[in-house]
């Protein structure tokens, strides 16, 4: 059975021992959910992971999907032919100006950087025409309502109830509770497999009393 908002909501309200919400009302769970994801999705790209048909561009760079935040594999082009990684030297070595190429609709290879993970480039140059099946890393879709189903897998529960109460114990309507937040939060990032470090970087920032910097 997927994960529902409403199963991390009870969950997190009983934890705090706050299950009437009048601490933190269950739309203020809910945004704190859909931040969870999105840090979440920042340092573990493969939590949501699509595969979806791509309309290529005219010429040699692509781009993946708006809501793409990594390339994970072209595997070929839709209903034909097998689409192979290659390295970009190799494509060069080959012919230095296969770029200014003859444009087609068939993808015969990519090739791809990880430096930059929004792009990738085709060989030959496509004519615009050509369509790709297309694996790549994205960012989970907000969540509107406490009924919908979570896209992630249901491992990450634990993970994002952690995120879910650091973010809470960090207003605490009275009071930052900062060390119940930084333990939350030092959680959330152990289960991640995170160190300290990559753990503070991603933790939202928060001043050391209310209405400070």
């Amino acid at each position: 059975m997927a994960l529902t908002a409403t199963t991390l909501i009870d969950s997190v309200s009983g934890i705090a021992l706050d299950t009437a919400n009048r601490t933190w009302s269950r739309d203020e769970w809910l945004e704190y959910l859909n931040e969870a994801l999105r840090t979440t999705a920042l340092v573990h790209t493969d939590i949501y992971v699509v595969q979806a048909e791509l309309t290529l561009a005219a010429g040699e760079q692509q781009e993946i999907p708006a809501d793409g935040t990594g390339l994970v594999d072209v595997p070929r082009n839709t209903g034909g032919r097998v689409v192979t990684q290659v390295d970009k030297g190799l494509l060069d070595e080959s012919s230095r100006f296969w770029p200014a190429g003859t444009q087609e609709a068939t993808v015969q290879h990519f090739t791809a950087d990880p430096r930059n993970p929004l792009r990738f480039v085709v060989f030959p140059p496509n004519d615009g025409t050509g369509i790709i099946d297309l694996i790549y890393t994205a960012t989970p879709p907000q969540l509107m309502y406490e009924a919908e189903e979570l896209v992630v897998p249901d491992s990450y529960q634990a993970p994002l109830q952690n995120f879910m109460l650091g973010k809470a114990y960090q207003k605490n309507s009275k009071r930052q509770d900062l060390a119940k937040a930084g333990a939350y939060m030092g959680q959330w990032g152990q289960l991640l497999g995170l160190d300290a470090t990559q753990t503070a970087a991603a933790m939202p920032k928060v001043a050391a009393q209310p209405g400070t910097v």
